[in-house]
C-alpha cells in the first residue's frame, strides 16, 4: 500500500512541474504586456472602424 502512495504522489509532483514549465514557457512567449498591447490595439482599431463606419453614414445621409 505505501508503495502505490509514493507512486501517486510522483505522478502529481511531475504533473504539477510539468505544468509549471508550461506556464513559464507560455508566459515568456506571450508575456502579460504583450497580450495587453495587443487587447488595447484591437479596441483602438474597432474604435476607429466603428466612428469610420458612422461617418460613411452620415455622409450618405446629408448627400
Amino acid at each position: 500500500m505505501n508503495r502505490s502512495a509514493q507512486a501517486s504522489l510522483e505522478y502529481i509532483m511531475m504533473f504539477a512541474l510539468g505544468m509549471l514549465i508550461a506556464a513559464i514557457i507560455i508566459y515568456r512567449l506571450i508575456g502579460i504586456k504583450g497580450l495587453a498591447k495587443w487587447a488595447g490595439s484591437q479596441m483602438n482599431s474597432t474604435g476607429e472602424d466603428i466612428s469610420e463606419g458612422l461617418q460613411n453614414l452620415s455622409n450618405i445621409s446629408n448627400q
